[in-house]
Order: structure tokens, then sequence, then C-alpha cells
């Protein structure tokens, strides 16, 4: 069972604990299923399940959490395969286009409408669709951000050649970008709870 010093713990911070019985070998209640006391916790904790394993010294823990599963968000965009475009032709639809022709009143707009007219024909444009990533990264200071884009230009590098010492330099550019990520967050996550130190129940 859990000593009085732990159940205050809980007590001061809103905390329900659903484990009951031991979940050591020396019957002990080591490992813990929190929730708020606010929270329906029949509806966000059930099924709780407590099976020894011959493993481990620990018992193991299983339960069912009512929470919905997120959908993936997708963002759909729209692009031209530029970089597929045949050049001696497109320079050819060019200078047949109109715009070797008689030049009108809106020129702005006269040349964008037939050079769009040409690039359908030789650089359709097509609808793609990616998914987001389900981490924010609003929280990313711009030393994590430029380590990530310094990262994905070397491992497109490496790809490109197969080189070795590319491959080194995408390798070492990951360790960077790793451990700036996480430095990022960690930073992060500490200055919430600095502002919070105050709010027991925002902790």
């Amino acid at each position: 069972m859990l000593d009085p010093h732990t159940i205050d713990v809980l007590t001061q911070y809103g905390l329900r604990q659903h484990v009951t019985g031991p979940t050591h070998i020396s019957s002990n209640t080591l490992d813990l299923i929190l929730s708020r006391d606010e929270q329906i916790s029949e509806q966000l904790v059930s099924m709780l399940a407590v099976e020894s394993m011959c493993f481990s010294d620990h018992h193991l823990l299983t339960c069912h959490l009512g929470v919905p599963l997120l959908q993936p968000v997708t963002m759909t965009y729209t692009y031209r395969s530029l970089h597929k475009i045949h050049t001696a032709a497109f320079s050819a639809d060019i200078l047949q286009s109109r715009l070797y022709g008689e030049l009108e009143l809106d020129a702005d707009g006269y040349v964008d409408a037939e050079v769009k007219q040409v690039l359908d024909i030789h650089a359709p444009l097509r609808t793609g669709r990616c998914r987001c990533g389900q981490r924010d990264r609003r929280h990313l200071l711009d030393e994590a951000r430029q380590a990530k884009q310094q990262r994905w230009r070397l491992e497109r590098r490496y790809r490109r050649t197969g080189l070795q010492s590319d491959k080194e330099a995408y390798l070492s550019a990951c360790s960077t970008a790793r451990e700036s990520i996480l430095k990022s967050r960690a930073d992060h996550i500490k200055s919430e709870l600095d502002e919070a130190a105050c709010d027991v129940r925002a902790t």
C-alpha cells in the first residue's frame, strides 16, 4: 500500500491513484496510475489489471484509457514539376506564343496568363497531400529549427551522392539536431513550470 507521505502528495495535487493492490514481489505498491480528481475517472481509466511477470520483480499493469485517438492532420497543396520541363520544347512554345505578338494594355496580366498557359502544357498544376507532424514546432528555438534544416539538407545530399563523407556529415547533423531539439523542449517545459510555480493545480 502507499505510505502516508505519498498519499498527502497525491491529495495536495488533486490526484487519484487507481492501483489498489501490490505491484512488486515484496507486496509494495511501487507502480501507479494517476488521474485528476475532477476527471470522470471511471471513463478515463477502466479495466485495470495487475499480472505477475516471471522475468521481473515488478508486476505488469494494464488498463483501458478512455481517450479518443487523434486523427492525422493532413494538408493539401498544389505544385508544378518544374524540374521535369523539357527546356527546349518549353522555349519553343514561349517563342510561338502571343508574347511575341502585339502587346496588350494590361501587360502584366497578359504575360502571366500566357506563361501560365504554356506551363499548363509542360508542367500542369498538381495537387498533393501530406500529413502534418503531431509535434508542436512552435516551441522550438531558432537554433533547433536551423539544426533540423541542416540535417534535412545533408540527408538529401547524402541520398544524392552516397559518399561516405556526406554520410558522416549527415549523422553528425542528426546528433546535433537531436540535442538541440531536446534542449529546446526541455527549456520550454522548464519555463512553463516556472510560470506555474505558484499554482499547485497547474503543476
